[in-house]
């Protein structure tokens, strides 16, 4: 509810700043001005003029609305000729303001679902460009995000196909913006400055080759980067040996496509059962792999008392522990020797007067950690359950 009013107020504003409800909000006040006018100078009336003149601006709004009320009527003549002229202009000019009210509605609705407004939520993450398997991985990311989370798709896939795809999520549907998602002129329409992550898709043209993707890719790391720092970057390439380059861009997670297909297609072969049970947990289907922050009160004891708690609480299997450290610099990304990589990398953030990269950050895991792991601040656990353990 408080999305429409908002969405409402915004359009009215919109609308006056661009003149189009001003002169007829302008109109109907002028219209009910003159009718005040008119009632006090045409009807008796006892009290002062101020007096008389509010309780002709009263029967000139109720009349003008055409609600009528009735309690306070015209007797004479002249009254009746000014309150006649008052229900004819009442009547065009409110039928063009609610019209006009109605068409910024349309407009507005007609742009959303073509991709042309500009995003206005925050805290949301972006799926930059589009691949066959965009609509599986909107699925997994739907299913495992809170609610509250936004998630913008960017891309230049046609409008009706992304408005079958809002269509199929009415709870939480994804915001379309259309354009090129490497420029800069789109990233911010997408709201970057506000967005938490962003995960960009190695979206391939006719007739372009992976090592073009692959640079497309590089240079939308930089841009988010030199944008908003603190924004965390997935990033998927089409060739392993630029796996490094866009790390020193700044992606958080890179991955390569395609580079798990030989080690399930063997584990298929070696193991069947386990196979299924990987691939299981990879969709999501019944059980899935979740991130909870480890709570204060379990600051200070053995992980076996967590994992104790997490098995018989909430039917949960904790499998690994994790620490996010701290931030690294720039310097921690580039190579050790000289190359023109680094000096790119290090033009680009010299042009946007930046050191270091906020946000950016290590992780440190454990799979299988030992029971007597003592736990601490800033440790997160991986879990197996059905759904999201809230401690």
């Amino acid at each position: 509810m408080g999305a429409v009013v908002r969405e409402f107020v915004t359009s009215i504003i919109r609308a006056l700043h661009r003149g189009k409800i001003f002169f007829l909000v302008l109109a109907v006040m002028a219209l009910i001005a003159l009718g005040a006018v008119g009632f006090v100078l045409t009807e008796p009336g006892e009290g002062t003029w101020l007096e008389q003149y509010g309780r002709g601006a009263w029967w000139a709004l109720v009349t003008l609305s055409t609600v009528g009320y009735g309690d306070v009527v015209p007797v004479t003549w002249m009254g009746r000729l000014v309150g006649s002229v008052i229900i004819l202009g009442g009547v065009v000019t409110l039928s063009l303001l609610t019209a006009t009210i109605a068409s910024i509605f349309i407009e507005t609705k007609f742009r959303q679902e073509r991709g042309l407004e500009p995003v206005k939520v925050s805290q949301h993450i972006l799926v930059l460009g589009w691949s066959e398997e965009g609509v599986s991985l909107l699925d997994q990311l739907l299913k495992r995000l809170p609610d509250d989370i936004p998630v913008v798709l960017v891309n230049k896939q046609p409008p009706e196909q992304m408005e079958a795809l809002q269509d199929r999520y009415p709870a939480n549907a994804p915001i379309y913006l259309r354009g090129e998602y490497y420029r800069e002129e789109v990233l911010f329409k997408a709201n970057v400055r506000q967005a938490i992550r962003a995960i960009i898709l190695a979206e391939r043209q006719p007739e372009e080759t992976a090592i073009q993707v692959d640079q497309r890719t590089l240079v939308t790391a930089l841009t988010l980067k030199a944008i908003n720092p603190k924004i965390r970057i997935l990033a998927e390439l089409r060739r392993p040996e630029n796996r490094t380059s866009l790390e020193r861009a700044g992606a958080e997670e890179v991955l390569v496509r395609g580079q798990y297909d030989s080690s399930l297609l063997a584990g298929a072969i070696a193991s069947p059962a386990v196979f299924r049970i990987f691939t299981n947990l990879l969709t999501g289907e019944g059980h899935n792999l979740w991130s909870v922050e480890i709570p204060v009160d379990f600051h200070g004891r053995p992980l076996w008392e967590l994992a104790a708690h997490l098995l018989e609480e909430h039917q949960s299997l904790l499998i690994a522990i994790y620490t996010e450290a701290r931030a690294l610099s720039l310097e921690d990304l580039l190579g050790e020797e000289p190359s023109a990589i680094n000096d790119f990398i290090r033009r680009k953030f010299a042009e946007t007067k930046m050191t270091h990269l906020l946000g950016r950050t290590k992780v440190d895991y454990q799979i299988n950690p030992p029971g007597q792991t003592i736990l601490g601040p800033g440790q997160f656990a991986v879990v197996i359950a059905s759904q999201r353990p809230e401690l």
